[in-house]
Formats: C-alpha cells, sequence, structure tokens
C-alpha cells in the first residue's frame, strides 16, 4: 500500500537500489547498495526523518504504537525461523536477546515440535520460557549439551537458530545440531574465532544459512500476518518504555 499523509507507518531501515542484479530478482535483502538509517545515515533516532515512500510499511490504525516499532527487529526473527521447516522439528535458539526471544515465538507458532532456548541472562531465560521455549538453561551454570541431548533421547536437535553471535553458543549449538540438520544463523560474532568446520558441518552434511535482514517484503507480510492473527503476542517483549529523548537510558536499562 502506496502511504497516505496521516498513515500509522512502521520504518524498515535497508534502503535499497532497485536496480542492481539482487534487487531485479527478489533479492533486495541482499542489495549490494543499501545504505542503512542509523549506520549509513543518520536518522535512526530522530524524531522526524524522510524516508522514500517505499519504506514505509502501512499499519493498522488501531495497532499499539510499541508493536508497531517492533516489526522490523520482529522481521529478523520471522526471516531466521522461516529459513527453515520448523514445523514438527526440535528447535535450539541460541541467544534470548529481543529478537531471539521473538524467534522462539515464531517457532512455537509454526508447531515446532520443541524448543530448547539458550543464554546467560535468568531474566532472559524466564521470559524464553514464557514466549514457548520447552527447556531454557543457562549456558555458564549448566550443561547445555549434556541436558538437551537427554532431553532429545541423545539424538541432538534438527534446526539450530543461532541469534547469539558468541563462539561458545555457536560451538555448543552445533554440537547438538544431528546429521543432517539445518542451522540458521542471524548472530554477528564479535571476530574471527577457532570453529571445527569438518567436524559440524561437512561430516554432519548440515544446511547452514547465513541471515541478513529481512526479505523485501515477504517477511513483512508474514510478520503482519503472525501478528495480526493472534499467532505470535509480541507485547511480553515490551518490558519498559522511555520519552525518546531517553533512548541512552533506555539502552543501558
Amino acid at each position: 500500500k502506496v502511504p497516505n499523509i496521516g498513515d500509522f507507518v512502521s520504518l524498515e531501515s535497508h534502503v535499497i537500489c532497485n536496480l542492481c542484479a539482487y534487487c531485479r530478482t527478489g533479492r533486495g535483502h541482499i542489495c549490494q547498495n543499501t545504505r542503512l538509517i542509523g549506520v549509513d545515515r543518520d536518522g535512526g533516532f530522530a524524531e522526524y526523518i524522510a524516508i522514500d515512500a517505499q519504506n514505509a510499511w502501512v499499519n493498522p490504525p488501531d495497532m499499539p504504537v510499541e508493536i508497531a516499532v517492533l516489526q522490523e527487529n520482529f522481521g529478523n526473527a520471522v526471516h531466521t525461523a522461516f529459513a527453515t521447516d520448523v514445523t514438527a522439528k526440535k528447535v535450539l535458539v541460541t541467544g534470548c536477546g529481543p529478537v531471539g526471544i521473538m524467534t522462539i515465538a515464531v517457532a512455537r507458532a509454526a508447531a515446532a515440535r520443541s524448543i530448547y532456548a539458550t543464554d546467560v541472562s535468568p531474566y532472559r531465560l524466564d521470559l524464553a520460557k514464557k514466549m514457548g521455549a520447552d527447556l531454557a538453561l543457562n549456558a555458564i551454570k549448566e550443561n547445555v549439551v549434556e541436558q538437551i541431548l537427554a532431553a532429545t533421547d541423545g539424538e541432538g536437535v534438527d534446526i539450530l537458530l543461532e541469534m547469539s553471535g558468541a563462539p561458545s553458543a555457536i560451538e555448543q549449538g552445533f554440537a547438538l545440531l544431528k546429521t543432517g540438520g539445518e542451522a540458521a544463523l542471524l548472530g554477528v560474532a564479535p571476530g574471527p574465532f577457532t570453529f571445527d568446520w569438518n567436524h559440524h558441518i561437512v561430516f554432519k552434511a548440515a544446511r547452514v544459512y547465513g541471515i541478513s535482514g529481512r526479505k523485501l517484503w515477504e517477511t513483512w507480510y508474514q510478520s503482519r500476518g503472525l501478528v495480526r492473527s493472534g499467532a505470535v503476542d509480541l507485547r511480553p517483549v515490551v518490558t519498559h518504555r522511555f520519552q525518546l529523548e531517553d533512548f541512552e537510558k533506555a539502552f543501558a536499562t
């Protein structure tokens, strides 16, 4: 829908060229000429911003503001979870930040057989269980590999959704991925690290997907369907509310 004056909109922060081979073949999310708002140009925390009409996603007038602003990040969760078919599968989500938490909710809505979650924050692990995780484990205090292998009768998981970028979590996740399993990786590692490629991927015949942003605009339509149908409730993800000028305080909370 073309936005009109007065419409209530959300923002897609990836401004693409629509001219390169990726854009012209339906892969605009990996456009090589992408300009990212808040990175390549200012405006991520501006009260007002001028954007291309194509980057404005028109919302229903009655959508709560706190849900509207979550949609772009929710799209990361949807893109990651839907990179594979999680239905009736055993799924591991490593990293329970906001996007990881929402990924759990998407996997639950998509009828995953069982969902396991890992993090180092007790608060986030508790929220993970509320959003649909069957088992949430502290990656520092508990033996994650041992407990998930026990829960899966020694088989491991069918699908790994890696949301943390932490090398230790990546190692644990692939250790638990069964032979022939699939992994979708959204988390960004802090830098190069040692990883047993042969053992974890080649000899397991694993399929690995790198996730970048949201598919434009397929992921947005999927996200809208999940929210408006009630299949996913994002309200538990919103824990605090701040004025725009207090964004630094919000990050520190």
